[in-house]
């Protein structure tokens, strides 16, 4: 999904990312070893803090806090989308997944407005398929 046009693509690399976790598994295919969670993690966080910066230089740039919290929300919605489908990928594969054996992501809490302020957590519920 490209960015919004508001919202530059400067703030996170989602293909960059997908890339660099793709490569963490390149050698065992493994995604759900703990030693390639651990570094799935630290790229997760690198992004994340690279991202909310960027937004921070965004609105020190433009002063305008409506739109600094719909680029830390779009963010959000990046990483998500790029956990998502990286677990699909490399942790939980199902080779021809019937419409029973997909996983949803599900948002809880006040997550879904658009908007985040700076200090706003995310509630995710993974719901697996039930084999």
């Amino acid at each position: 999904m490209n960015a919004p046009e508001h919202f530059p693509n400067q703030i996170i690399d989602s293909d960059a990312l997908r890339r660099a976790l793709t490569d963490l598994t390149s050698a065992s295919h493994d995604g759900s070893a703990p030693e390639i969670r651990a570094e799935v993690l630290k790229l997760l966080k690198n992004a994340y803090q690279e991202g909310r910066e960027k937004a921070r230089l965004l609105l020190e740039q433009d002063g305008k806090g409506t739109l600094c919290a719909e680029r830390l929300s779009w963010l959000q919605d990046e990483l998500i989308r790029v956990v998502y489908d990286f677990a699909t990928t490399h942790v939980y594969r199902v080779t021809n997944p019937s419409a029973g054996e997909r996983m949803a992501v599900v948002a809880v809490g006040g997550y879904g407005r658009g908007t985040l302020a700076p200090g706003s957590d995310i509630d995710l519920l993974f719901v697996l398929p039930y084999k």
